[in-house]
């Protein structure tokens, strides 16, 4: 009886210590890394947005990435050049990174169907040129990381930043270029890929459009060139508003990396000889098929979302506008 007092004492004390220990709460870390922490004048770097999910499913992050110089002058310390998606984790962009009008910041919108939970998962990279002497602190902002539960949910992130000091050319020494060392080795092309053909009255103006989108593991995708009914090739993003809106259109599209590499699809799908096992061939099809009219639904759920939650910020900014102030 004695010992079973003795354990209840025990029981609680242990639950009382329990109680005050800190509570770990599931969170996503976005963080930035650096193939130099330190460059010339001239030098050429990659930064790489990266995600740690720390256990949680997401499916979708929008934020930006802040560049602050700490250079007097109107000169930027670094400056963007381009951006890389290769090895990205994400397969869907509604935005694709896009600079600033004044330079010192990156947006994007990014996500993949189904979700993912990895540990130092690649977003995107930052290719900038070192142009002046000084520092330059680059951090994740106003980041939003949703889960991949079907309600939106969002998850706690922690935000990680760097620094980069830019020091003085050395007479005499060529500039470095961490990109085009990348370049120069990519001999790969894209991925095979498919065209999807869509039509939805909110889109476009009901128009049918042509959607693809291809994956590049080395130096990611540049863009992409179509021919309609054999006319000449006109650069396009991933999604192209046909001229003609006949059922007997025809496509061709060519996948650009960023070393030059190329990969061509086209629409309609060419037949599939006989000598083949049609059966296999036909259900891959359908199947790349669905997975991509899942891919611009999701595009659309996603920019759903980002418009709801700006209409909501929006609200509440001419909310607080309006409270009556004590003077």
């Amino acid at each position: 009886m004695k010992n079973i007092k003795n354990l209840k004492y025990v029981l609680i004390f242990a639950t009382l210590i329990v109680m005050t220990l800190p509570v770990h709460a599931s969170a996503a870390t976005v963080y930035l890394q650096s193939s130099r922490s330190t460059i010339a004048v001239g030098d050429t770097a990659i930064i790489s947005v990266k995600i740690d999910a720390d256990g949680a499913v997401l499916n979708s992050v929008e934020g930006t990435v802040g560049l602050t110089s700490s250079s007097t002058s109107h000169h930027a310390v670094l400056a963007v050049q381009q951006y890389s998606l290769g090895s990205s984790a994400f397969g869907l962009w509604p935005r694709t990174p896009s600079l600033s009008s004044d330079g010192n910041s990156v947006s994007f919108v990014g996500g993949v169907p189904g979700g993912f939970s990895i540990e130092g998962a690649t977003l995107f990279k930052i290719i900038v040129t070192a142009t002046s002497t000084g520092t330059v602190t680059i951090t994740p902002e106003d980041m939003t990381v949703f889960a991949n539960d079907g309600n939106g949910t969002k998850v706690p992130v922690q935000l990680k930043g760097l620094t980069i000091t830019v020091v003085p050319a050395v007479a005499g020494v060529a500039p470095v270029n961490d990109w085009t060392s990348i370049i120069s080795t990519d001999t790969t092309p894209p991925e095979p890929f498919i065209i999807v053909i869509g039509q939805d009255p909110s889109v476009y103006g009901g128009k049918k459009f042509a959607y693809f989108s291809a994956v590049d593991n080395q130096s990611g995708i540049d863009h992409y060139e179509v021919s309609e009914d054999g006319a000449p090739y006109v650069r396009s993003g991933s999604t192209y508003v046909m001229q003609d809106q006949s059922n007997s259109v025809r496509l061709n599209v060519v996948a650009y990396d960023k070393a030059g590499n190329t990969r061509s699809a086209s629409y309609p799908i060419a037949s599939i000889p006989s000598s083949q096992n049609n059966s296999v061939s036909w259900m891959s099809i359908i199947i790349v098929v669905v997975i991509v009219v899942i891919l611009i639904v999701i595009i659309y759920m996603i920019g759903k979302k980002i418009s709801k939650n700006r209409k909501l910020k929006k609200n509440k900014e001419d909310s607080s506008s309006n409270a009556p102030t004590n003077l």
